[in-house]
């Protein structure tokens, strides 16, 4: 265990069975955003005040703030190339006071600027249980081509998210996250309350994070009455239609409008706006216990490929991760997929996804699966997916099967997410789940540890514990750090506690080894006992079918958990009644990067 996190347990804040340490602290934000979408300037300026809240035992001496709009500033490193067209000079900060004390950015002795961080030294520190007042005004341009999961996408259509200058997160084991945005790293922030106004220009309609407080005074009766309708509907309804925003029959107002968001601990806010869309909207029970509903709802513009089909998939999943896996309430009031355009790429975002038009529908369930999902992970679980990727990624690149299943059997996906890992499991490039995410500059690399190699390691974690099990302790998990800052230890120390389980067996080699995918065919006996050998040391289930002489077939199953003793391989007895004439080993589903030993064609 490195360093700094066995002395977050040795303070208390984290504990050995799983759970949260009596000493567990979190900060949090309060903050009050005013923003104006210059559409034709493609640029947006904003001033906001932010209550900031120091729950830690630590006297703050500095704060750091994150201006994600500098990934486009002139000369900043980047995870990607970006060309000429967008870059800029990054965030203007027009004004920066914290407490009674306005701070110049450019006083080097006061404000360092890093490739997306502000420091700034506080002239009168933030004491334990105390609270801050930062006051910031800024603008940054919004970009027209080199979208970096925002970005204004032509035809008066705008996703914005990665925006405000944000309050960064101080926890108990960096104490100041310094990770800088350099395009690949994603969230990790704090549960924070969010009170959003946003002016537009005429003619646009938004979308946002958190609920709109001022339904009433901007949209028509018609619209409204159709929205307050689909809040208690399973049937998908149509608010408006982009014929209905050329005729003017959405807005009550034909000028600028502002609208009002709020939005309570949550870890970030984005939003979206367009002036020719189609609307469509339904509602699912999210909380079964006490009947609480969530708007599933798709905003999209004409000719799309398979987007017009975007609440019924958002609907199918959602309804997935209700009833199935995970198996919970789903956390928030709505949750919003914006399609931007565009023929591919998605991002999340609480409450939001911004998502482009897939030419096929097998694409577009996967990807609207995928973006929701993190509604679960990172955003109610607080995930630092910064540092640990794969545990917000790999629920996202596994779970869509469910659905995927259900609704397009014949793509395959629990196939292509298992060949996915086979293409880069055992390779050099490979990289255990355990190293930090935003050490993996090699994109493939940082793809197969973040998502394939994880969802792996959850499929077959299932697999070993069974379903009730796993549920189980994923709930428990789920209970005991919603809305708090888990680190992997929290994880793995929740399922051994809750199963009652030693299962380094199982986390050793997927999680902190080398180990790949490859089984093999060792041995078969002449009394029809197979020896099973785990050459890459991955525990994994077992399936061998055993083609007889007579031409009859039998096939034998064992779970992940046969690896649980830590052998490096296993005997399967196969029908001793007959004479075996071949061997196969492994299935499609199972990832095996070696073939050649998987298949034995015995001699008569």
């Amino acid at each position: 265990m490195p360093l700094e996190i066995a002395k977050a347990y040795q303070n208390g804040t984290r504990s050995n069975d799983g759970l949260p340490g009596p000493e567990y602290w979190q900060n949090y934000s309060d903050y009050y955003i005013d923003a104006t979408l210059n559409a034709n300037k493609s640029s947006l300026t904003g001033s906001e005040r932010i209550n900031y809240h120091n729950f830690s035992p630590d006297t703050l001496n500095n704060i750091v703030i994150r201006l994600y709009p500098d990934f486009f500033k002139k000369g900043n490193a980047r995870s990607w190339t970006i060309g000429d067209s967008d870059l800029t000079e990054g965030t203007y900060i027009h004004k920066l006071k914290i407490g009674q004390t306005t701070y110049d950015i450019n006083n080097s002795k006061e404000v360092s600027r890093s490739a997306t961080n502000l420091n700034v030294r506080l002239e009168n520190h933030v004491l334990p249980g105390d609270s801050v007042v930062i006051e910031i005004d800024w603008e940054f341009a919004i970009p027209r081509k080199a979208w970096a999961r925002f970005g204004n996408y032509g035809n008066d259509r705008f996703f914005i998210a990665y925006w405000y200058p944000q309050i960064a997160v101080y926890d108990d084991i960096d104490g100041w996250d310094k990770v800088e945005y350099y395009g690949t790293v994603e969230f990790y922030n704090d549960l924070n309350n969010f009170d959003v106004r946003i002016t537009t220009p005429p003619g646009f309609t938004v979308w946002a994070t958190g609920d709109l407080q001022n339904l009433d005074d901007i949209y028509t009766s018609s619209v409204v009455d159709k929205y307050n309708k689909a809040l208690t509907s399973s049937e998908i309804i149509n608010i408006f239609s982009v014929d209905d925003c050329k005729k003017n029959k959405v807005l009550i107002s034909n000028k600028s409008n502002t609208w009002h968001f709020n939005a309570n601990n949550i870890p970030d806010f984005t939003f979206g706006a367009s002036t020719s869309s189609n609307w469509d909207a339904t509602s699912l029970i999210a909380d079964k216990e006490t009947g609480r509903r969530v708007l599933i709802d798709a905003v999209y513009p004409d000719s799309v490929d398979t987007f017009d089909e975007g609440a019924y998939y958002a609907a199918e999943s959602v309804k997935f991760m209700i009833d199935s896996l995970p198996g919970y309430p789903f956390p928030y009031s709505h949750i919003t997929s914006f399609c931007n355009g565009r023929k591919r790429g998605g991002m999340e975002s609480p409450m939001m996804v911004n998502e482009g038009d897939p030419s096929e529908s097998g694409y577009a369930i996967g990807l609207i699966f995928h973006e929701i999902l993190h509604s679960y992970f990172p955003f109610y679980m607080g995930i630092n997916e910064r540092k640990y990727a794969w545990m917000d990624e790999g629920w996202a690149a596994w779970l869509p099967y469910g659905t995927m299943n259900a609704l397009e059997p014949e793509f395959n996906y629990s196939e292509r997410i298992a060949t996915s890992f086979e293409n880069l499991s055992g390779k050099e490039k490979e990289v255990p789940l355990m190293y930090l995410s935003y050490q993996i500059k090699d994109y493939p690399s940082y793809r197969v540890h973040s998502y394939n190699r994880s969802a792996m390691a959850y499929k077959f974690l299932r697999n070993a514990l069974g379903d009730t099990t796993f549920k189980m302790a994923l709930h428990t998990f789920m209970d005991r750090w919603h809305n708090k800052h888990p680190i992997p230890y929290d994880f793995f120390n929740t399922f051994e506690n809750v199963t009652n389980q030693d299962l380094d067996w199982f986390i050793q080699p997927w999680f902190f080894d080398r180990a790949y995918a490859d089984m093999g065919i060792k041995k078969v006996t002449l009394d029809n006992k197979i020896i099973i050998q785990n050459n890459g040391g991955l525990p994994l289930p077992i399936i061998v079918v055993c083609i007889f002489d007579d031409g009859s077939k039998e096939t034998y199953y064992s779970n992940t958990n046969i690896w649980r003793k830590g052998d490096s391989a296993i005997m399967i007895q196969a029908n001793s009644s007959k004479k075996i004439s071949e061997v196969i080993l492994g299935s499609s589903e199972i990832p095996d990067v070696i073939s050649e030993n998987n298949h034995i064609i015995l001699e008569n």
